[in-house]
Protein backbone atom coordinates (compact mmCIF):
# COMPACT_ATOMS: atom_id res chain seq x y z
CA UNK A 1 0.00 0.00 0.00
CA UNK A 2 1.47 3.72 -1.16
CA UNK A 3 0.66 6.46 0.40
CA UNK A 4 0.48 9.95 -1.65
CA UNK A 5 1.89 12.61 -0.48
CA UNK A 6 -0.67 15.62 1.02
CA UNK A 7 -1.10 18.38 -1.47
CA UNK A 8 0.27 22.12 -0.92
CA UNK A 9 -2.14 24.17 0.42
CA UNK A 10 -3.32 26.82 -2.52
CA UNK A 11 -0.91 30.19 -2.98
CA UNK A 12 -4.54 31.75 -2.16
CA UNK A 13 -5.09 29.74 1.66
CA UNK A 14 -1.09 31.56 2.34
CA UNK A 15 -1.73 34.61 1.34
CA UNK A 16 -4.89 34.71 3.02
CA UNK A 17 -3.24 33.62 6.13
CA UNK A 18 -0.67 36.52 5.54
CA UNK A 19 -2.89 38.69 5.61
CA UNK A 20 -4.96 37.22 8.94
CA UNK A 21 -0.85 37.81 10.52
CA UNK A 22 -1.20 41.44 8.92
CA UNK A 23 -4.51 42.16 10.20
CA UNK A 24 -2.89 41.26 13.77
CA UNK A 25 0.70 42.88 13.98
CA UNK A 26 0.93 44.47 11.18
CA UNK A 27 0.53 47.99 9.97
CA UNK A 28 -3.17 48.10 10.34
CA UNK A 29 -2.98 47.26 14.01
CA UNK A 30 -0.23 49.32 14.60
CA UNK A 31 -2.38 52.60 12.99
CA UNK A 32 -6.08 51.88 14.79
CA UNK A 33 -4.03 51.42 18.65
CA UNK A 34 -2.48 54.85 17.43
CA UNK A 35 -5.99 56.12 16.74
CA UNK A 36 -7.60 54.97 19.99
CA UNK A 37 -4.47 56.50 22.05
CA UNK A 38 -4.61 59.60 20.04
CA UNK A 39 -7.98 60.24 19.57
CA UNK A 40 -8.61 61.00 23.24
CA UNK A 41 -6.64 63.93 23.51
CA UNK A 42 -7.43 65.24 20.08
CA UNK A 43 -10.93 64.92 21.19
CA UNK A 44 -10.73 66.98 24.34
CA UNK A 45 -8.47 69.45 22.75
CA UNK A 46 -10.84 69.96 19.92
CA UNK A 47 -13.77 70.58 22.39
CA UNK A 48 -12.47 73.88 24.05
CA UNK A 49 -10.67 75.02 20.55
CA UNK A 50 -14.29 75.04 18.74
CA UNK A 51 -15.56 76.85 21.75
CA UNK A 52 -13.07 79.66 21.80
CA UNK A 53 -13.51 80.24 18.19
CA UNK A 54 -11.04 77.49 16.53
CA UNK A 55 -13.55 75.67 14.95
CA UNK A 56 -10.94 75.08 11.82
CA UNK A 57 -8.65 73.98 13.68
CA UNK A 58 -10.46 71.32 15.74
CA UNK A 59 -12.10 70.37 12.42
CA UNK A 60 -8.44 69.79 11.07
CA UNK A 61 -7.25 67.97 14.11
CA UNK A 62 -10.43 65.32 14.23
CA UNK A 63 -10.64 64.79 10.25
CA UNK A 64 -6.92 64.71 9.94
CA UNK A 65 -6.47 62.23 12.44
CA UNK A 66 -9.22 59.92 11.44
CA UNK A 67 -7.89 60.45 7.48
CA UNK A 68 -4.53 59.51 8.10
CA UNK A 69 -4.55 56.62 10.90
CA UNK A 70 -7.87 54.96 10.00
CA UNK A 71 -7.92 55.65 5.88
CA UNK A 72 -11.63 57.28 6.60
CA UNK A 73 -13.12 58.84 3.25
CA UNK A 74 -13.79 62.46 4.50
CA UNK A 75 -15.08 64.50 2.19
CA UNK A 76 -14.35 68.34 3.55
CA UNK A 77 -17.56 70.31 4.23
CA UNK A 78 -17.79 73.80 2.65
CA UNK A 79 -20.07 75.01 5.82
CA UNK A 80 -20.79 73.90 9.35
CA UNK A 81 -17.37 73.17 11.07
CA UNK A 82 -18.13 74.48 13.96
CA UNK A 83 -21.36 72.54 14.79
CA UNK A 84 -19.35 69.04 13.13
CA UNK A 85 -16.64 69.53 15.62
CA UNK A 86 -18.83 70.10 18.54
CA UNK A 87 -21.31 67.26 17.71
CA UNK A 88 -18.45 65.11 17.02
CA UNK A 89 -16.45 65.96 19.84
CA UNK A 90 -19.43 65.19 22.36
CA UNK A 91 -20.49 62.23 20.72
CA UNK A 92 -16.79 60.92 20.43
CA UNK A 93 -15.32 61.57 23.41
CA UNK A 94 -16.86 58.53 25.40
CA UNK A 95 -16.32 56.04 22.84
CA UNK A 96 -12.36 57.81 22.79
CA UNK A 97 -11.82 57.20 26.25
CA UNK A 98 -12.77 53.85 26.31
CA UNK A 99 -10.70 52.78 23.29
CA UNK A 100 -8.16 54.32 24.93
CA UNK A 101 -8.60 52.65 28.19
CA UNK A 102 -8.21 49.74 26.29
CA UNK A 103 -5.64 49.86 24.23
CA UNK A 104 -3.24 51.84 27.03
CA UNK A 105 -3.94 48.60 29.22
CA UNK A 106 -3.43 46.15 26.19
CA UNK A 107 -0.17 47.49 25.06
CA UNK A 108 0.72 48.29 28.67
CA UNK A 109 0.44 44.88 30.01
CA UNK A 110 2.01 43.21 26.83
CA UNK A 111 5.05 45.55 27.12
CA UNK A 112 5.52 44.88 31.11
CA UNK A 113 4.43 41.34 31.50
CA UNK A 114 4.68 40.23 28.15
CA UNK A 115 8.46 41.45 26.88
CA UNK A 116 9.21 42.96 29.53
CA UNK A 117 8.94 40.15 31.97
CA UNK A 118 12.83 39.77 33.14
CA UNK A 119 12.74 43.31 34.35
CA UNK A 120 9.31 43.72 35.71
CA UNK A 121 10.12 40.95 38.19
CA UNK A 122 14.08 41.83 38.46
CA UNK A 123 15.24 39.84 41.84
CA UNK A 124 11.91 38.43 42.46
CA UNK A 125 11.46 34.89 43.11
CA UNK A 126 9.52 33.03 40.43
CA UNK A 127 9.72 29.77 41.38
CA UNK A 128 5.85 29.65 42.01
CA UNK A 129 5.15 32.21 38.90
CA UNK A 130 3.10 30.78 35.74
CA UNK A 131 6.02 28.65 33.83
CA UNK A 132 8.19 28.68 36.86
CA UNK A 133 10.32 27.81 38.34
CA UNK A 134 13.02 29.35 36.04
CA UNK A 135 12.99 32.92 34.60
CA UNK A 136 13.01 31.50 30.90
CA UNK A 137 9.65 29.38 31.67
CA UNK A 138 7.87 32.31 33.88
CA UNK A 139 8.29 34.42 30.46
CA UNK A 140 7.50 32.06 27.67
CA UNK A 141 4.33 31.95 30.33
CA UNK A 142 3.63 35.44 30.70
CA UNK A 143 4.90 36.17 26.99
CA UNK A 144 2.20 33.66 26.02
CA UNK A 145 -0.16 34.67 27.46
CA UNK A 146 0.30 38.26 26.61
CA UNK A 147 -0.34 36.88 22.90
CA UNK A 148 -3.32 35.41 23.58
CA UNK A 149 -4.52 38.71 25.09
CA UNK A 150 -3.33 40.72 22.03
CA UNK A 151 -5.12 38.53 19.74
CA UNK A 152 -8.73 38.25 21.62
CA UNK A 153 -8.30 41.67 22.57
CA UNK A 154 -6.91 43.91 19.52
CA UNK A 155 -10.03 43.16 17.34
CA UNK A 156 -12.01 44.87 20.27
CA UNK A 157 -9.87 48.04 19.53
CA UNK A 158 -10.32 47.41 15.84
CA UNK A 159 -14.28 47.27 16.23
CA UNK A 160 -14.00 50.22 18.33
CA UNK A 161 -12.04 52.51 16.03
CA UNK A 162 -13.76 51.12 13.45
CA UNK A 163 -17.39 52.76 15.06
CA UNK A 164 -15.11 56.13 15.58
CA UNK A 165 -14.26 55.91 11.81
CA UNK A 166 -17.90 55.59 10.57
CA UNK A 167 -19.13 58.21 13.74
CA UNK A 168 -15.96 60.69 11.60
CA UNK A 169 -16.99 60.01 8.39
CA UNK A 170 -20.91 60.77 9.42
CA UNK A 171 -20.49 63.78 11.47
CA UNK A 172 -17.27 65.15 10.05
CA UNK A 173 -17.86 64.76 6.11
CA UNK A 174 -19.80 66.76 3.81
CA UNK A 175 -22.41 63.76 3.03
CA UNK A 176 -24.91 64.72 0.60
CA UNK A 177 -25.77 68.56 1.93
CA UNK A 178 -22.16 69.36 0.99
Amino acid sequence: MTFAPAPAPPLAALVGAGRTVDRLLGSYTWRRSAYALASLPVGLVSLPLALLGRSATAYRLQRGLAVRLLGAPIVEPSRGRLVRSLVHGVLAVPLQLFAALLTGVLWGDFLARGLCYPLAEWGQDVSKAWGGPTMAGAWAAHFAVGLLTLAILLPVVRLLTAGQGRLAVRLLGAGREG
